[in-house]
């Protein structure tokens, strides 16, 4: 595989099988003063996750942009990756993990979730500190779930010496220990301390001085990830799971960790009446402490005077004094509540039907990306969606997908968004970098999952010499190729020149009684010969397999006729690169024929119909003569269903067909 692209690997980063659960950070270092400028740099944004033992994943290494798309079929892992990025942010707040979310071919009980974030700005090294100095590009976290213990660990630069110190047992024996080190290493110019809180200060004082003597290491950090590891984190990144379960009114309570409780907080300033509330809680206990005087004072001061002369029937010097005590009341913090109005009627949300719920919902994310207050202009929203296609109309649908893509354009980049789904209509093909595609690999006891991502840079690699590059850059196909998104939710691609090529082989195979879909086989129409090494590039690159079919036009028909020659020179030209790009002889003329992966016809496909099966073409004229609303001509529908209607066996068609299931029935390896 290409460098660079996403796969499945394990990590680098090592953890000691300590039996506990760990956040660890580690930074990534280009050398003092190198740094990008901060007043370049874009808020903090999720880079790349390394997700090991949850639930299905074993191991997979997922890179994110500003918008991701997660694809794949059916329960092999997209929702987990959005899953385990769910519980590395907000914990357990879904549920505690267990031994059956451990992979089943995991070695040890351990989870692991390492999330690697760049674009630090210099507010996020202010509030990182000594985690991310000067010169740190990107920052690594790590949370490790095992046997259902906990610890929170870090990673930060360091001085050894002072981290041996610090791995003393109690704050005397590390004091100690700092002054013996001062006494040892003069040069150090340690001055001295009286408390362990003054030496760790002077050490990290010390260290950001002296940032060339300092080296990795592990340090205790609870105070950096707060707790449960997400203080400091979440004043980053705020982090928002939809899952495909979630229920709208679930999140228009007001709480903290809704979306409605995040709007209010973002854009309700609740100080001024907080402070007006405060002014009349006093008044109202003054009001409390008069009537008290008033009304109790007389009686409770007969009653103290009786009681201290009872009193002092057993005792001397001793008086008895009862005084009122004016309850203030707790207040409660005001709370909002989210109904919806439908022509005269005002209903709670949970009444409304799902579609719209989730429409809510959407609306809700997007009104907080545009909303939120940025205290200091760093904080970043990362939303992460399971099937935002659910329970919507096929046109409400890409509404959805426009306004997922608006977040991003509109919030300056403080905004990012990931998504699982099922439906092309999220997939934009021209950014085919945006797409991550998760697919199930054979092999051994234990299915795996694996990823497959493709840049630009890949992707003229494997052009190279076949292609353009303006023709790459410009991604005239990649944009204007309607179903090339529909192709990479494909196992096998029948990549064919035009519509009528689609609906032939498509009304065939129902013909046959096959059906592509539920194979995993897709054709699609590349609109032009032109395009189709280009789509083939990009659908391999995503592991799709493809056959190509394509008319040579330099068959005996356009040979005989003098007007098309200078078509059948062109096409001779776009034949040659297709063979060299397929690594097969080229040839400029070929004859029809049906290989491996794919088939040629030597004139096109509609001459071979015609003359090689020509049941289809007595059907076509039927048809027409039947005035049941076929026209004459290269028709679509006219051709598509001739192709399902008619008798005979074209042994080509069979052929096709028979090598593309072939295809689609063979394993995906592993990568």
């Amino acid at each position: 595989m290409p460098e660079g692209i996403p796969k499945t690997k394990t990590s680098p980063l090592s953890t000691p099988n300590t039996g506990r659960r760990y956040l660890r950070c580690k930074t990534r270092h280009h050398g003092v003063g190198h740094s990008v400028p901060s007043h370049v740099r874009k808020p903090v944004k999720i880079k790349r996750v390394l997700i090991e033992n949850f639930c299905c994943l074993r191991s997979l290494d997922v890179s994110f942009d500003s918008i991701t798309s997660l694809i794949g079929p059916t329960g092999v892992g997209k929702s987990t990756v959005l899953r385990a990025l769910d519980w590395f942010f907000n914990g357990e707040k879904g549920g505690s993990l267990g031994e059956e979310d451990v992979h089943s071919a995991a070695e040890t009980n351990r989870i692991r979730v390492e999330v690697e974030f760049d674009g630090l700005t210099a507010s996020d090294r202010a509030a990182l500190g000594h985690y991310a100095p000067e010169g740190v590009e990107s920052l690594s976290i790590w949370r490790t779930w095992e046997n259902g213990e906990d610890r929170i660990t870090g990673k930060a630069l360091a001085y050894p010496p002072f981290e041996r110190i610090r791995q003393g047992a109690g704050s005397r024996e590390r004091t100690a220990a700092y002054k013996a080190l001062r006494d040892q290493d003069p040069e150090l110019g340690l001055p001295a301390v009286r408390s362990w809180e003054a030496a760790e200060a002077e050490m990290r004082a010390w260290e950001a001085a002296h940032r060339e003597r300092l080296t990795e290491a592990e340090v205790e950090g609870t105070h950096f990830f707060g707790f449960a590891g997400q203080g400091l984190l979440g004043k980053l990144i705020d982090f928002v799971f939809i899952s495909a379960d979630l229920r709208a009114y679930e999140e228009t309570d007001d709480s903290k960790a809704s979306v409605v409780g995040r709007i209010l907080e973002h854009a309700v300033d609740r100080s001024e009446a907080e402070a007006q509330f405060t002014a009349i809680d006093e008044d109202a206990q003054a009001a409390r402490e008069k009537v008290h005087k008033e009304i109790y004072g007389p009686v409770l001061a007969k009653l103290s005077g009786a009681l201290s002369q009872e009193v002092g029937r057993f005792t001397i010097g001793r008086h008895v004094v009862v005084t009122p005590t004016a309850q203030v009341p707790k207040r409660t913090r005001t709370a909002f509540v989210v109904n919806i109005r439908d022509g005269a009627a005002l209903t709670p949300v949970r009444r409304q039907g799902h579609g719209f719920q989730r429409a809510l919902i959407i609306a809700a994310l997007r009104y907080l990306s545009e909303c939120r207050r940025p205290e200091t202009g760093t904080r970043s929203l990362c939303l992460a969606i399971e099937e935002p296609e659910l329970f919507q109309h096929p046109a409400q649908t890409a509404v959805f997908a426009q306004v997922l893509r608006s977040l991003v354009e509109s919030a300056e980049d403080q905004t990012q968004v990931m998504y699982a789904t099922h439906s092309p209509v999220f997939i934009d093909p021209s950014d085919y970098q945006q797409v991550r595609r998760l697919y199930r690999a054979v092999g051994g006891d234990h299915p795996e999952v694996c990823l497959l991502g493709l840049t630009e840079a890949e992707l003229r690699l494997s052009l190279d010499g076949h292609l353009q590059e303006k023709s790459i850059s410009r991604r005239g196909a990649t944009r204007y190729v309607k179903n090339l998104a529909e192709a990479l939710f494909a196992n096998v691609a029948v990549v064919v020149e035009g519509a009528t090529d689609e609906s032939v082989l498509v009304a065939f195979a129902e013909r046959q009684g096959f059906h592509l879909g539920a194979e995993g086989i897709c054709v699609m129409n590349a609109e032009g010969k032109d395009n189709m090494i280009l789509c083939h590039a990009i659908l391999t690159g995503f592991g799709v397999r493809c056959y190509l079919v394509f008319d040579a036009d330099t068959g005996p028909k356009n040979l005989a006729d003098p007007q098309k020659q200078e078509k059948v020179r062109a096409s001779a030209g776009k034949n040659t690169k297709i063979f060299g790009y397929l690594g097969i002889p080229a040839e400029a003329r070929p004859a029809t024929k049906c290989e491996a992966t794919y088939t040629v016809f030597g004139d096109d496909l509609e001459t071979y119909l015609k003359e090689d099966w020509p049941a289809w073409n007595a059907r076509r004229q039927e048809l027409i003569a039947q005035a049941t609303g076929y026209i004459d001509g290269k028709h679509v529908p006219t051709y598509a269903e001739a192709a399902r209607s008619a008798s005979g066996e074209p042994k080509l068609l069979h052929g096709l067909l028979e090598n593309v299931r072939g295809m689609a029935a063979q394993p995906t390896p592993r990568t």
